[in-house]
């Protein structure tokens, strides 16, 4: 065996794991328990990881079965609601982000996962010990910054590390693991608590609808100075056009991984009212109570509409461009219009800066 360092805290202490990796779980018979469709990305540790984390989390009351690691939980006795959210959802929702021939597939870096915040404490205490449990493929841990982080969010965030990926038998690659807590509260607030309240609905994700809104809920802006830049780096496509803006600032918009699921999403649902379709009355609904957030969503559903180019170039056929642009227009009909002009920010601000091509854009 040999000794593998996943990390080391600011004060020099060091978590390690011993290599090669084990597992007590069969994780084949886990996907049909879930019902996980077949087609969902077989070859992604950190959907497995996932998937292992919604099963652990449904089995709450009877993991004491598996080990003694296990009892000693102090949990309360029922499932706990755990849901996808992010590129991992939208890998179990279409079918399509799972072929790797297709210009909409893409590997994903990281899974977004939210929970109850009511259970939450109970998820966190049973992920740090998930890797006595199941077996240490599914090692979680917490750093002294991961606590301080934890306990400034007070229930509503929690962070964790975990193995992200194995590159062979004695290298692994270690990742973060944000947990949500009911809604995913970053430039604008995506409310999932009544998708918790039945996890096996939408596939234990937070369902196409809020997906869509979580993703176009991105945004933030740089000084123009940046432009040059950005058409340099091939990313002038995520300029939004919003003219009443401050002169000095470019609205930025969502990235190509963002708009990769988006298209993966409407190449894979209808829109409209009928089952198995995105529901416009739903999304309609939540920003007719947020204007800033119809706005958001607004702009960077417009702004795919400008950028056929962009689509073609990611190597969508005309026909499948088509289909796309047709059911972005007919959400946006349903997308209320905000009247105020705002010049400053009327996102959330309070959250972590994106970086683009390395830099930080200054306020």
């Amino acid at each position: 065996m040999t000794r593998c360092l996943l990390t080391e805290d600011y004060d020099k202490t060091r978590y390690e794991i011993e290599t090669p990796l084990t597992s007590s779980i069969d994780y084949n018979k886990i996907r049909g328990e879930l019902q996980i469709p077949e087609y969902v990305d077989p070859k992604s540790f950190l959907l497995e990881r996932g998937i292992v984390t919604i099963w652990a989390a449904r089995k709450a009351g009877t993991l004491s079965a598996l080990g003694p690691a296990a009892e000693r939980l102090k949990i309360k006795n029922e499932p706990i609601p755990v849901l996808f959210f992010g590129g991992g959802a939208v890998k179990i929702l279409c079918r399509e982000a799972n072929v790797p021939t297709s210009p909409l597939y893409r590997e994903i870096d990281d899974i977004d996962l939210i929970a109850s915040r009511r259970r939450a404490q109970d998820l966190y205490k049973l992920l740090l010990v998930l890797g006595d449990v199941c077996g240490s493929r599914y090692y979680h841990f917490v750093t002294r910054t991961d606590r301080r982080f934890n306990a400034m969010r007070a229930g509503k965030r929690y962070r964790l590390r975990a193995i992200d990926k194995i590159l062979d038998e004695d290298s692994l690659k270690p990742g973060t693991l944000d947990i949500f807590t009911d809604e995913i509260d970053l430039r604008h607030k995506v409310d999932v608590r009544i998708a918790l309240e039945e996890p096996e609905r939408c596939k234990y994700t937070i369902g196409i609808e809020n997906v869509l809104l979580a993703k176009c809920q991105y945004i933030f802006d740089v000084p123009v100075s940046f432009r040059e830049e950005l058409v340099r780096h091939g990313l002038e496509y995520r300029i939004l056009n919003y003219p009443p803006y401050r002169s000095d600032r470019m609205v930025i918009g969502i990235e190509e991984k963002d708009i990769k699921d988006i298209c993966a999403i409407f190449t894979s649902y209808d829109v409209g009212e009928g089952n198995g379709s995105v529901n416009t009355t739903m999304i309609r609904k939540v920003l007719e109570r947020d204007k800033k957030f119809a706005l958001t969503f607004r702009l960077n559903l417009e702004n795919l509409l400008r950028n056929e180019k962009f689509l073609k170039e990611m190597g969508l056929s005309d026909s499948n461009i088509g289909i796309i642009t047709s059911k972005l227009s007919t959400l946006l009909e349903a997308v209320p219009l905000a009247e105020k002009k705002w010049s400053n920010p009327w996102w959330n601000v309070d959250v972590e800066t994106p970086q683009i091509f390395g830099k930080v854009p200054t306020p």
